[in-house]
């Protein structure tokens, strides 16, 4: 086979998806407030058994995970082999872009402390139970990996009979998406003394970029 017209190859991965949407936050746990207290008795004419404290509330739900990048597609290595080659010859090979990752979704409002005993006639009500603190944002998502670029290969024979061929070539490898953010925290619930806020999240994995290829014409690695 033999070429003498400039010519462009290219091999091209294809971008990973960005799925940066964030997750809704968590709903509340259920019940939504913790139990009440024991309630108070009394003992003739004075109080006998004081009425219990409410429940504490129980921490809220940690927040959904967000989601991850998708993965870059890599750029597949080009081979051409010819028999007489002329001209400009252009090579591209690039691996697709990792997509971005998406915030963790924020956590769950804390129980609400239960309510105090009731109280008697002679004994007075309990004190609310304390609030519980809020859900843990849910983790960010990991950004996607950019695709590898492969080789180029080019094998043809020297032919003096005509002009000696040209190359450029470009082999980049995929860049990786953005990782996600933690999400925030849930709010404390209430109750005698509020349960503090939720820690956020951890950020989601670092991604990674491609591994890039090289170019070989007849057998000798050149610059690409």
């Amino acid at each position: 086979m033999s070429d003498t017209s400039d010519s462009t190859i290219s091999n091209i991965g294809a971008d990973g998806a960005n799925n940066t949407a964030t997750p809704p936050p968590q709903g509340s746990v259920d019940p939504t407030q913790a139990g009440q207290g024991s309630s108070a008795s009394d003992s003739g004419k004075s109080c006998g058994t004081q009425a219990g404290k409410g429940d504490k509330g129980k921490d809220g739900k940690t927040g959904q995970n967000g989601q991850n990048g998708g993965e870059g597609s890599p750029g597949e290595e080009i081979k051409f082999n010819i028999v007489k080659m002329s001209g400009h010859y252009s090579y591209l090979v690039k691996g697709g872009m990792g997509g971005n990752a998406g915030k963790g979704g924020q956590g769950g409002p804390g129980q609400i402390g239960g309510n105090g005993g009731s109280g008697s006639s002679h004994c007075s009500s309990g004190a609310q139970g304390q609030g519980g603190v809020g859900g843990v944002g849910g983790l960010g998502g990991n950004g996607g990996n950019g695709g590898d670029a492969g080789q180029v290969y080019v094998v043809y024979n020297v032919d003096e009979s005509v002009p000696a061929p040209t190359f450029s070539a470009t082999v980049q490898a995929g860049v990786g998406g953005t990782s996600g953010v933690g999400g925030a925290g849930g709010a404390g619930g209430n109750g005698v003394s509020n349960g503090g806020s939720g820690d956020v999240g951890d950020n989601g994995a670092t991604s990674s970029s491609g591994q890039n290829g090289s170019v070989y014409i007849n057998g000798q690695q050149i610059q690409p």
